[in-house]
């Protein structure tokens, strides 16, 4: 009887685990994201990597799912960024380059967070001023409300064959 009870603890801990979290260490975040410009790893171990200039990856995921719980990398995180992760409800942020501008959001929205590097802000792609998205983005706080902003003013630049000037 002793050993019956045994092995279905064993189960009971085995199906625990395996309904568990999936959390992933930096290191091994870092590893999924080489070659990547934006990783999500879900609660339920799905993974899903995006590649793509600017906010077009997040916006991409966004128009399909939420970030609800995620753990994220995101290559360069400004302003823009930080509103959208916010808006699709993400848990933690890993990034390569975060602005100033973004750790606000993060704090507000209980994102936890690690950059490999902070500036002041996010550049334009000719590196002659602000990113447009971190401009449209400087007066928003509420992720709600900033997804629709940020949404237009993309579509917009893309339409305009936005270059970086």
């Amino acid at each position: 009887m002793k050993q019956l009870f045994t092995v279905l603890a064993a189960f009971l801990l085995l199906g625990a685990c395996a309904s568990a979290p999936k959390t992933l260490s930096q290191a091994e975040l870092l590893e999924l994201a080489q070659g990547h410009d934006l990783v999500a790893v879900f609660p339920d171990g799905r993974i899903e990597t995006y590649n793509g200039r600017g906010l077009g990856p997040l916006l991409t995921h966004l128009e399909k799912g939420n970030l609800k719980d995620a753990q994220m990398y995101d290559k360069v995180t400004g302003r823009a960024s930080a509103l959208l992760l916010a808006y699709g409800g993400a848990k933690s942020l890993h990034t390569g380059m975060l602005s100033k501008e973004a750790i606000e959001i993060l704090n507000k929205y209980h994102i936890s967070y690690t950059a490999d590097k902070e500036v002041d802000y996010i550049l334009n792609r000719s590196k002659t001023g602000s990113c447009p998205m971190e401009t449209a983005a400087r007066p928003l706080t509420d992720a709600q409300e900033a997804f629709g902003v940020l949404k237009a003013r993309y579509q917009a630049l893309m339409t305009q064959g936005y270059t970086g000037q």
